[in-house]
């Protein structure tokens, strides 16, 4: 049984595009598009949202085609449950040529004078078709139950392979979105840092500023230059991290048309959320099928010291050889079986099958234990991500302020380009602030989706 490891926040966008490669055995665990298999790496524009992404990858991913797999070999056991349930008729014909002993069935020549106990050779023919249908065997309907059951659970396995799929894809989908915005906060810091060179260059050339001023400039030029081409960098990665797991060409021209928003939403009750994710949480259900398949398996287990009974009848023809001397025969009965002792098999069965039970029910509370915190735990997160952001866009508006106060500083002679690079500092930090904590923000909303059992629910 599969558990979904809670999200951990954690302030790099390399996070998200590990977390969505690791959803799936192998690395990625995807497998690409037939339609994309069979073309040539080319250059194509794919234009992508949330949702469309999450299709794809649903589509691709080697977890949910896996888990179909699952569900029809459950099918398949549970087909083979119910063949002990329903009648079993089989055909059989033989021809063949005897001899016997009389002597060995107790027809000997000093009982019947003259007797010669050899016989044969001599032909016999006989053909006939036989039936065998249970009436009454708990074992065998337990064990059908069982297999029910098994399908049940199969079915939700499927359901939380696809929420894994879901949960890496908006990963990557967010971890995109993340290098988007840092770029382009990169890119404004590059622009500013440019007009805070001029502005020095100018203060130099009318005699306000000194050359180190405009070296300090120059450099904080140069540090901005790097830290852009990093963050294309970091967004080529995370683009083609999206590409992998959605399945589509890597060599495609990837836009995706959806961004982050930060968008308030009052919190539900925390008893309520609880209370929802124990009821919509799929590994609750999963573990809720897994009781009952022991159960069920323990019942067919105690069932072995129980009777059966079961129908019998064939139908046929006996001769010499076909169609000669041949006379139609039949049997017709009912069958008890009384297990009396059989060497402590169905003893040992039924402890095993208990065990299983104890076992399933403990991980089962166990579960619901967890889940609960997970969800309490959630909620708790998203309310500090939301004041984060909050706090994060308060220090940006005071960041533009303090570096505009400075500039003017700076302008008109009172002091030189240091409070300004100070001030410079703090609006790159507080953009790069925004940027993280509103990444942070949609993963606490997603995290909560997936503590509730509802990640198939989450929109940018």
């Amino acid at each position: 049984m599969n558990r979904r490891i809670i999200l951990k926040d954690l302030r790099c966008p390399k996070w998200a595009i590990t977390a969505a490669l690791l959803a799936a055995p192998g690395g990625a665990g995807l497998l690409p598009p037939a339609a994309f298999a069979q073309q040539p790496q080319a250059k194509q524009q794919l234009t992508l949202t949330l949702q469309q992404a999450v299709d794809l990858a649903l589509k691709n991913n080697l977890q949910t085609q896996l888990a179909r797999e699952g569900i029809a070999q459950a099918r398949g056991e549970k087909g083979l449950g119910l063949s002990a349930l329903l009648p079993n008729l089989s055909g059989a014909a033989y021809q063949a040529n005897l001899t016997s002993n009389l002597a060995a069935m107790g027809l000997t020549s000093a009982t019947f004078p003259g007797l010669d106990p050899f016989v044969g050779p001599f032909s016999r023919f006989d053909a006939r078709v036989q039936l065998v249908q249970s009436v009454f065997n708990l074992a065998s309907i337990r064990r059908y139950q069982a297999s029910a059951h098994g399908l049940a659970l199969a079915r939700e396995q499927q359901r939380s392979a696809e929420q894994q799929v879901v949960i890496a894809t908006v990963l990557s989908y967010l971890a995109v979105i993340e290098a988007q915005q840092s770029v382009e906060a990169a890119q404004a810091d590059v622009n500013l840092a440019r007009r805070l060179l001029e502005l020095a260059v100018s203060q130099r050339n009318a005699g306000v500023a000194t050359g180190i001023d405009v070296a300090r400039a120059e450099t904080r030029l140069a540090s901005q230059e790097v830290r852009l081409a990093q963050a294309r960098t970091d967004l080529d990665t995370a683009r083609l991290n999206l590409l992998r797991v959605t399945g589509a060409p890597l060599a495609s021209e990837l836009t995706l048309a959806e961004s982050m928003r930060f968008a308030p939403e009052a919190l539900p009750d925390p008893e309520d959320a609880v209370q929802k994710a124990l009821t919509d949480r799929v590994e609750i259900r999963s573990a809720q099928e897994q009781v009952r398949i022991a159960t069920a398996q323990k019942q067919a287990a105690v069932a072995g010291w129980l009777p059966s009974v079961s129908f019998f009848g064939d139908y046929g023809t006996s001769a010499v050889r076909p169609l000669e001397t041949s006379l139609p025969t039949r049997s017709v009965g009912i069958r008890l079986d009384l297990p009396v002792f059989d060497g402590g098999r169905t003893h040992s069965e039924v402890q095993v099958a208990a065990s299983r039970l104890r076992q399933a029910e403990l991980r089962l509370n166990d579960l619901r234990a967890a889940v609960e915190k997970e969800v309490r735990q959630a909620l708790d997160n998203l309310a500090t991500r939301r004041e984060q952001v909050q706090s994060a866009q308060k220090a940006l508006a005071l960041a533009e302020r303090e570096l505009e106060l400075a500039q003017d500083r700076f302008r008109n002679g009172v002091g030189d380009n240091i409070e300004v690079v100070n001030a410079q500092t703090a609006l790159e930090n507080a953009r790069q602030g925004v940027v993280v904590s509103l990444t942070l923000f949609n993963v606490a909303r997603l995290n909560l989706a997936a503590a509730m059992g509802h990640v198939e629910d989450f929109r940018l």
